[in-house]
């Protein structure tokens, strides 16, 4: 496994040596998509690091959340913490996971936007203005820590879905297993917050 860790940080450090030298143009930057696929396989090997390790090499969400170009759709996620009684950053930190901010952000699974709502689950969220996303997102957060009674547990159900969430806590042989990815997702973003001095339950 630190064979497999160790090959992947070092291609992503290729990726990334290859960008700075002009060889893929970075996301916003003239926009080739193969910068933006550079990017995405940066951030996918980066939260392996994380994963793996506990600690971040390549990507930072407190300096990108702090970037002029991100100001606005941040003062939306912190607008809607405090408008649904969220604590700070948790949106901020959610929605970095889940699209290191990129409005037009698309997965396989039909997730879209920055906040990674899949449409055919929620067929009433306003898709096409992320600032409404980012509304949309933060309240079903808040529903979700209000049906689970815990921020890690509504984490857990943003990644996996709450009806998987809720046979997983009831347990018995033919509860599904916790994925990797969704205990790493909801472990990940609460260390990170914890790591900026916001500890949440």
């Amino acid at each position: 496994m630190r064979r497999v860790a160790l090959l992947l940080v070092l291609g992503a450090a290729g990726v990334l040596v290859a960008r700075n030298a002009g060889a893929l143009a970075a996301p916003g930057d003239g926009g080739s998509a193969l910068g933006d696929l550079a990017e995405g396989a940066l951030g996918a090997v980066d939260d392996l690091g994380y994963s793996l390790t506990g600690h971040r090499f390549m990507t930072d969400w407190q300096g990108a959340a702090a970037a002029p170009e991100n100001a606005a759709l941040v003062i939306a996620m912190r607008d809607a913490e405090a408008r649904y009684g969220i604590p700070r950053d948790l949106v901020v930190r959610l929605a970095w996971q889940e699209s290191r901010f990129k409005v037009d952000a698309y997965n396989a699974s039909g997730a879209t936007g920055v906040m990674q709502i899949v449409p055919r689950w929620h067929p009433s969220a306003p898709m096409g203005d992320p600032f409404q996303e980012i509304d949309y997102g933060a309240r079903y957060l808040r529903d979700l820590r209000r049906q689970f009674g815990s921020w890690e547990l509504a984490l857990k159900a943003y990644n996996w879905g709450p009806g998987n969430v809720s046979a997983w806590l009831r347990g018995g042989p033919d509860a599904p297993g916790e994925p990797l990815e969704t205990r790493n997702y909801s472990a990940q973003i609460l260390a990170d917050l914890a790591a900026a001095g916001q500890v949440i339950a």
